[in-house]
């Protein structure tokens, strides 16, 4: 113990004498002591790579090594593993499908959930610089660019399989069987602009669903048990999608009640009936906005308002009608000519929905959607004067719908799980050797007098770790 301590204070001593002030102490010692975790991550691989060599199926040949980058919570890490021939004539690596590692950029579930998150709020660009100051490395944006790619394709996939089995062959996914007494949910749409495409714009969908509203402070509430879903793809896919995602959370006859709110748009208009909806209004919002941009500051706008709520639609229709044959402005006709078209287009959901289902304690007016699409949506797309490809777009809503509904983290881990447990059983041995004799395990898998790169300290870091005499 107190040679270790002795190594220690030597340590520190030189780490100390070759800065001159401490912000480049600090960024010295995180460089170096990263170094030192990427050493041991790559031993604890190596370790792992010639167990499944070992134990690999008959009929494998193995070949040789190659490289691979691994983005790790140390670091961008380069590794060498093993790759066999199948009798078939395919090539296999062990470690990268006991990992998880598909195609293209590999990385630790930890730390690509972080990554992407990261990417769902902010651009590739920023997230690459915080990564790159938190890791200590140099983090390329294309790098994030492609992760996202890859793990939003793959989300998106696998809504659009959930779809196609519910909807064409009617299989029911499973599902999490949760029960409501009411759900609520509201869509609505936002254009984004698109890069190298034959047409300037496309409309992003967004959904949310939830249970009701939870106070949370003073005239402070929050929905409770939400639940967002977003696609660039056509309106009929979307609405399927949606349908499957929540049937993979809701027992559908365990849900009691449901209520609809969405715009004017025609594709909306046909969620009702597939969700099976108990009432359907038209969202507050637009309501309003229709009305008081035809209407002015004019105080008729808060009447015809009030009466389209209360279900009187046909008295607001006429009143509008008599506004419009009335008025000479062709700007303001335009605008009353819009707002007519939308009440008639949702003459059946202009009243509110609690003069149809009796609200509970606690029940509030809907009409949150337009904060949450720019919440979900709108920040992420159009504020930085960003544009994007379809599918890039696809693929950004699967993280943000990931990362919103809190199952980031578990989806990065789960999608990596191997069937047969391989690294479950790789790890387990791993441990029991570490158990049995740690500084054996250190002295074979962690590199330490033929390591070229780093400060010397590094080396005699190695050496404590792997249990051999520090020099002097």
């Amino acid at each position: 113990m107190i040679s270790h301590m002795s190594d220690l204070s030597q340590l520190i001593s030189r780490l100390v004498e070759e800065k001159d002030d401490f912000n480049e102490l600090e960024d010295g010692l995180v460089k170096e002591l990263f170094e030192v975790g990427r050493k041991v991550l790559r031993g604890i691989l190596e370790h792992m790579d010639a167990e499944l060599m070992k134990e690999r199926a008959e009929g494998l040949r193995h070949l040789g090594v190659r490289e691979r980058t691994v983005l790790t919570r140390l670091g961008v890490l380069r590794i060498k593993r093993r790759y066999y021939r199948e009798r078939g004539g395919g090539t296999r690596f062990l470690l990268d499908e006991a990992l998880g590692w598909g195609g293209g950029l590999a990385a630790t579930p930890a730390l690509e959930a972080r990554a992407l998150k990261m990417c769902s709020e902010s651009s590739f660009r920023c997230a690459a610089d915080n990564l790159s100051f938190f890791l200590a490395e140099n983090i390329r944006h294309t790098l994030l660019h492609e992760m996202v790619g890859k793990r939003g394709s793959e989300a998106a996939c696998a809504k659009q399989s959930l779809a196609c089995d519910l909807f064409e062959s009617g299989v029911i996914p499973a599902s999490e069987g949760r029960r409501a007494e009411r759900l609520f949910m509201e869509a609505d749409g936002c254009m984004i602009s698109l890069q190298r495409a034959g047409r300037r714009k496309h409309e992003l969908k967004a959904g949310i669903s939830y249970e009701g509203w939870e106070q949370v402070g003073k005239d402070k509430w929050r929905l409770a048990e939400k639940r967002s879903f977003l696609s660039a793809a056509p309106a009929d896919d979307f609405l399927a999608a949606w349908s499957a995602d929540l049937a993979t959370v809701y027992d559908y006859r365990g849900v009691s009640e449901a209520v609809w709110s969405s715009d004017g748009a025609s594709w909306l208009a046909r969620g009702p009936d597939l969700f099976s909806v108990t009432v359907a209004q038209l969202d507050r919002f637009h309501l309003a906005r229709a009305l008081r941009r035809a209407l002015g500051s004019d105080p008729e706008a808060s009447r015809l308002i009030s009466l389209a709520r209360e279900g009187q639609g046909n008295l607001v229709i006429e009143a509008m009608e008599e506004r419009l044959a009335r008025t000479l402005d062709p700007k303001r006709r335009k605008h009353m000519a819009e707002a007519i078209s939308l009440l008639k287009g949702a003459s059946s959901r202009l009243a509110d929905w609690s003069l149809t289902l009796k609200p509970r304690d606690g029940d509030r007016s809907l009409g949150c959607m337009e904060s949450n699409v720019d919440k979900l949506v709108a920040d992420r797309f159009k504020k930085r004067g960003m544009s994007w490809s379809v599918s890039g777009a696809d693929h950004m809503c699967k993280i943000i719908e990931l990362s919103r509904n809190g199952e980031l983290a578990g989806w990065c881990r789960e999608r990596r799980a191997s069937a047969e447990g391989i690294e479950v059983k790789a790890f387990e041995k791993l441990k029991r050797e570490v158990r049995r004799d740690p500084e054996r395990w250190c002295q074979a898998y962690v590199p330490l007098l033929s390591s070229k790169s780093g400060q010397p300290w590094v080396k005699d870091v190695l050496r404590h770790l792997a249990g051999l005499a520090v020099s002097a």
